[in-house]
């Protein structure tokens, strides 16, 4: 009865892991997009038009998509 639950722990544990890598990966390549883009002749190198955010993750999920 013990390892049939670890054997479902792993297996969830295994899926969750998959999902958040699938995540990281469609980040990296929308990133890329994004640094491979050319800018625009009127926009300057390095500005951003981000509101202040109210903390590094809500930062990430703006900037980065996560």
């Amino acid at each position: 009865m013990a390892g049939n639950i670890n054997n479902k722990i792993g297996k969830l544990k295994d899926m969750a892991i998959g999902r958040c890598r699938e995540r990281i990966e469609q980040a990296a390549c929308k990133a890329k997009e994004l640094m491979n883009r050319p800018k625009p002749e009127g926009e300057k190198e390095g500005t951003t038009d981000y509101p202040q955010p109210s903390g590094i993750t809500s930062f990430l999920k703006k900037r980065h998509g996560l």
